[in-house]
């Protein structure tokens, strides 16, 4: 006869405890890793330009303008959850979403409009955060010296692999923060002023025009849904992770308003937060740190969506809408599209240093094709999960949207043109993969 104790040994209690240690551990990097991605994938060089346009427009609502942008992302964010959700499975959940709404040729449309936005706007957002880092210092070294160290930077971390590069976007996500709330606390212990954190009944009536440079500044969550992969459980994961990497930018950009207002009632919509540092004792060491502080950030966004869209651009030619050959051995390290896009940064940076002045209207580009993009995955969500409260608050941005791109005058041009190419890309892939399918449809 054999009795069974009562009890678990002491050895099984023990080895149940480490087990759901090392689970509990898993999964708290696995949160910090997913955050650092999320805030990465928005962040970017105009993280310390947008809170003085945002006080230029708004005077005492800009606080509130913020509050404002940062709710609007939230159906945004449920828009993404529910394309990862109904989809665990998926490579690129937003493009088989768009297909699934809007039909197979639009939604094949979407990687490759990912691909245009990041071969444009990376290398006019790394010349942006050069120029504002040589505006600073005063520096003499050629802006587009710092601009290819930063995409350098970034395509190398990524073609070394992911793990390397959910470490750099730690770290440097760390760094950052801890770099702008230095800025914020020496701000806020020279301050020359009550600063205006609750609107007057005027300004008020501006937070509409506030809100349209504002919520710029929130672009990226969407790459997320990309990433969604390298998460051990992206149904549970992503909205925590979500809604965490937007608390953070909230806390980021509401923090510098904060440290312009203190120093000055009105900010100039460029150099505002700069200028209002240089009116501090060693003004010019802040004033630094804050222009070190864009170029982290400019890295850490490369990083995050050099990857991200280096995956879809693999998923796309794994799924026939590129060429095969794009598509590297492993498809959670696309290193061969990862090089074919250092390629289109190759030539973008080129245009650029033959004509800077052309920064500005490439950032405008990249924002015009991120209209498209939002546009066509907001219509594709209400047809493929029917009316509901996210739908509907994501379908009550479209006019918005849509407003956006027509004031953007001759600017609209550049996306009207990606979705064009994105569209022949289509077609000649669409008509590249039916022939093997009709030769082995004839087969016995």
């Amino acid at each position: 006869m054999s009795f069974q104790p009562l009890v678990d040994p002491p050895c099984s209690r023990l080895s149940e405890d480490m087990t759901m240690h090392q689970q509990l551990s898993s999964r708290l990097s696995s949160r910090i890793t997913g955050v650092a991605a999320g805030l990465a994938s928005v962040v970017g060089a105009g993280l310390i330009g947008v809170p003085a346009a945002v006080i230029s427009e708004t005077g005492s609502a800009a606080i509130l303008t913020w509050i404002v942008a940062a709710l609007a992302c939230v159906p945004m964010l449920c828009l993404f959850r529910d394309t990862v959700v109904s989809r665990p499975e998926s490579r690129d959940p937003l493009r088989d979403t768009v297909r699934s709404g809007l039909g197979r040729t639009a939604g094949d449309m979407v990687p490759l409009l990912f691909g245009i936005v990041v071969l444009v706007g990376l290398p006019a957002g790394s010349v942006m955060a050069a120029r504002n880092l040589s505006a600073i210092t005063g520096s003499a070294l050629p802006e587009s010296v710092t601009a290819i160290a930063i995409l350098a930077v970034a395509v190398a971390t990524n073609l070394l692999g992911k793990h390397v590069g959910h470490q750099v976007e730690r770290i440097g996500t760390v760094a950052l923060i801890l770099s702008l709330a230095g800025v914020v606390v020496w701000s806020t212990l020279h301050s020359q002023r009550v600063p205006e954190i609750f609107p007057d009944g005027g300004d008020v009536l501006l937070v509409p025009v506030g809100f349209m440079v504002a919520f710029w500044a929130f672009i990226g969550f969407e790459n997320l849904t990309f990433l969604a992969r390298d998460l051990p459980d992206p149904k549970r994961e992503f909205m925590p992770i979500a809604l965490t990497s937007l608390g953070l930018l909230l806390l980021l950009t509401t923090s510098l308003t904060v440290a312009v207002l203190v120093l000055t009632p009105r900010a100039d919509p460029v150099t505002g937060v700069v200028d209002a540092l240089r009116t501090t004792p060693y003004g010019d060491a802040a004033a630094l740190v804050l222009a070190a502080s864009g170029v982290v950030g400019m890295l850490l966004n490369s990083v995050a969506w050099v990857r991200g869209v280096g995956l879809v651009i693999d998923s796309a030619a794994r799924d026939g809408i590129l060429p095969h050959s794009v598509a590297g051995r492993d498809a959670l390290n696309p290193r061969r599209a990862i090089t074919i896009m250092s390629c289109g940064f190759a030539i973008s940076l080129v245009l650029l240093q033959q004509k800077p002045t052309l920064v500005i209207d490439m950032l405008a580009a990249a924002s015009g094709v991120f209209i498209v993009i939002y546009t066509l995955c907001i219509l594709a969500y209400v047809r493929a999960f029917g009316l509901r409260v996210s739908t509907v608050a994501n379908l009550a941005l479209v006019p918005f949207l849509l407003w956006s791109l027509a004031s953007s005058g001759w600017r609209a041009a550049f996306p009207l043109a990606a979705v064009l190419i994105a569209w022949v890309i289509v077609r000649v892939g669409v008509r590249r993969t039916s022939v093997p399918e009709m030769h082995e449809a004839r087969l016995p």
